[in-house]
């Protein structure tokens, strides 16, 4: 099924790059990120090896074995033939601990490549809702300069009837050829957060992308009552824990535990018209009594492993603590942003009709060319502000199922 569903995802990638023009959602994009990011391509890379860790850990319990003949003749002596077969086994506490390790190194192999996921999804998501940010800023300087070249119009046509100065029309044309810079300056940077976008997506330097038009997304109250909070830094801390506890169980176990050897041997022999068999079959019992010193280094590698798992725990428990302080900010950073946003909304509307009247005034005569001017400018900046407002709630909350571990786009959602 996951094979099925990457050639899926490479499907699109494919799509997006032979230039498509079909608008690209933002699940589309971490769709095709998924498959095609060269970060998490080389992550999926290395959780295959940690699998097939996985499945030769036994090897370590299967015996030596080995076999050969050989020929021989000494002088004045008839030739004699013979053969040899050995087996042997060595047995210690790390090596039957050896499956159980790469079990939980490939658990934590496996929580880290999915917290790699969740972050590029996060990045990717981000990424997507700013360049719709950049898109609408591009708009608004656009709609501004429309409006200037308008303002500057009604100027000129009033300097050349003689009813306002030359200043107000040369003033006018300033103001549009400030503007545009302005937008070329904001193109530039689009093309460069595209550029980074594509690079997360794992596409072709220059590929085409089309994003789909920005949709404004209501966001409610968010309510986290009954979620169990599963961060996946979290879990990595977690499953890193685990590893190390048992690093340190055969740590200890390795100084005060004996190495078993088995081993059997068999060897015929053919001399002088005549079959002759011999073999052995042995086991010993070995301790090293060095790693009983002090300063030994079994001893030494059991201290490290008792460090490692300390510090370990002390992160995880910073990592926990951190987690609740985030979601808590987070949850009232969410709440003051939604009513941010409702402000600045009525301040749009506000500098909307305020426009309005200032326009219709310039033409009769009653409103100055500055007073225009500065209307237009306030209902830039506050379509400007709430475009940035729904960013930062948008970004809120995406920071905010992250930490939860919940999926995207679960949380202030319309039902």
């Amino acid at each position: 099924m996951k094979n099925t569903t990457i050639a899926m995802i490479a499907l699109l990638s494919a799509a997006v790059l032979s230039g498509a023009q079909e608008a690209l959602s933002v699940e589309q994009a971490v769709r095709t990120a998924l498959a095609g990011n060269a970060g998490l391509i080389r992550s999926r890379i290395d959780l295959e090896a940690a699998g097939r860790a996985v499945d030769v850990s036994w090897n370590g319990l299967v015996p030596s074995l080995s076999a050969g003949a050989g020929a021989s003749r000494p002088n004045g002596s008839e030739s004699a033939m013979y053969g040899l077969a050995q087996a042997s086994l060595m047995l210690s506490p790390s090596l039957l601990s050896a499956g159980k390790k790469a079990r939980l190194s490939y658990e934590t192999a496996l929580l880290a490549y999915g917290t790699e996921e969740r972050n590029l999804e996060l990045s990717v998501r981000k990424a997507y809702h700013s360049l719709g940010l950049s898109r609408k800023n591009m708009t608004l300087i656009e709609q501004s300069i429309a409006s200037a070249q308008k303002s500057y119009d009604q100027a000129e046509a009033k300097r050349k009837a003689g009813l306002a100065p030359e200043l107000d029309a040369l003033s006018a044309l300033v103001t549009l050829e400030k503007l545009k810079p302005t937008l070329e300056s904001a193109r530039l940077s689009y093309d460069d957060a595209l550029d980074a976008f594509r690079v997360l997506l794992g596409l072709d330097a220059g590929a085409s992308v089309h994003l789909a038009a920005a949709v404004d997304v209501e966001i409610n109250s968010v309510d986290i009552a009954g979620i169990q909070a599963a961060s996946p830094d979290v879990a990595a801390l977690e499953a890193q824990l685990a590893e190390a506890r048992l690093v340190l169980s055969d740590a200890k176990r390795s100084v005060y535990s004996p190495s078993l050897s088995l081993s059997a041997s068999y060897q015929p022999t053919h001399a002088m018209d005549t079959w002759s068999d011999s073999g052995s079959v042995s086991a010993s019992v070995s301790f090293s009594l060095d790693d009983l010193l002090p300063g030994s280094s079994a001893r030494s590698a059991a201290a490290t492993a008792l460090e490692t798992v300390a510090k370990l725990e002390s992160r995880l428990s910073a990592a926990r603590n951190g987690a609740v302080m985030k979601i808590n900010s987070l949850v009232k950073r969410i709440e003051q942003s939604r009513s941010s946003l409702k402000s600045k909304r009525l301040n749009e509307t506000l500098a909307e009709k305020t426009y309005r009247l200032t326009e219709e005034a310039y033409r009769f005569g009653t409103k100055d060319l500055l007073s225009l001017q500065s209307a237009r400018d306030s209902l830039a900046q506050a379509r400007l502000d709430v475009s940035e407002e729904a960013y930062t709630l948008q970004a809120a909350v995406l920071d905010l199922e992250y930490t939860l571990g919940v999926p995207f786009g679960t949380l202030g959602r319309q039902s």
